[in-house]
């Protein structure tokens, strides 16, 4: 299994790599390794790859100024990194939203795209390999850019190594989907949906994160604005999905044809 695989490895690597670094408060894994994913999170991430193979660490926030008229509390987002110009400490003034704890993995790739607009990819998992205890709701992938590069035993499949969510998704087909012998099966409206040639139906390495919220905001993501309070959250970054088929008229985000 993946998950063993690279434990195995990540803790070979620590023990060459690590070097002394001041552990997190309540961090049993002691010093660790600074972690990149190797993709888009790496703008608002900052965590440690600890000496017994987990993740510990936080996701960044800033604040937009505006008040959710829903929950009246302020509306809060992740940096973006440069190519918005939405870097921490030098166009933004970023806090701590959520502490996190993160176990290696893996997942097959749904979608991206949908009713939400570009939201947290969704991930087919086994409900066994979900770690407990906890509450890990969020599957997030890696790269060869990423701190895994760093070890052997960890194969990243090309239609995963992408830096942005979009990038794992494949084409759209626009108009009816029909069977190939030219039966209609399903209507979309909008007449659109995801076809594949992504990195849809692909097991991806990666890990399952367990966000806890440090603080009261309210969270803009895709097209929602969720609020948060302080505690564990399993709402605001869930993307995994245990079970999942075509039914006719149903599609897999709720009606605008990005689902598989």
């Amino acid at each position: 299994m993946y998950n063993a695989t690279i434990a195995a490895a990540l803790v070979l690597a620590l023990a060459v790599l690590a070097t002394p670094a001041a552990a997190d408060e309540g961090d049993e894994g002691g010093p660790g390794l600074d972690f990149m994913f190797g993709n888009h999170i790496d703008t608002h991430q900052l965590t440690r790859l600890r000496r017994d193979g987990e993740l510990s660490g936080k996701f960044l926030i800033y604040f937009t100024g505006e008040i959710d008229a829903a929950s009246g509390l302020p509306v809060a987002r992740h940096p973006r990194g440069v190519m918005h110009d939405e870097v921490c400490g030098v166009d933004l003034e970023c806090v701590t939203g959520w502490k996190l704890r993160g176990k290696a993995g893996e997942a097959v790739f749904l979608s991206h795209g949908g009713v939400n607009g570009n939201d947290h990819p969704v991930w087919l998992v086994d409900r066994a390999a979900i770690p407990q205890p906890g509450s890990y709701s969020h599957f997030h992938w890696i790269t060869s850019a990423g701190t895994e590069a760093l070890t052997d035993g960890v194969e990243i499949p090309a239609s995963c190594d992408v830096e942005m969510a979009g990038q794992l998704e494949g084409a759209v087909a626009e108009g009816l989907l029909t069977l190939d012998d030219g039966v209609l099966i399903y209507s979309w409206d909008p007449a659109s949906v995801h076809v594949g040639g992504g990195a849809e139906n692909i097991t991806c390495p990666g890990w399952f994160l367990e966000l806890k919220a440090v603080r009261s905001f309210a969270f803009q993501h895709g097209g929602d604005t969720l609020p948060v309070t302080p505690g564990a959250d399993n709402k605001t970054h869930l993307n995994l999905l245990t079970n999942y088929a075509l039914v006719p008229g149903i599609t897999g985000t709720g009606g605008m044809g990005s689902g598989h």
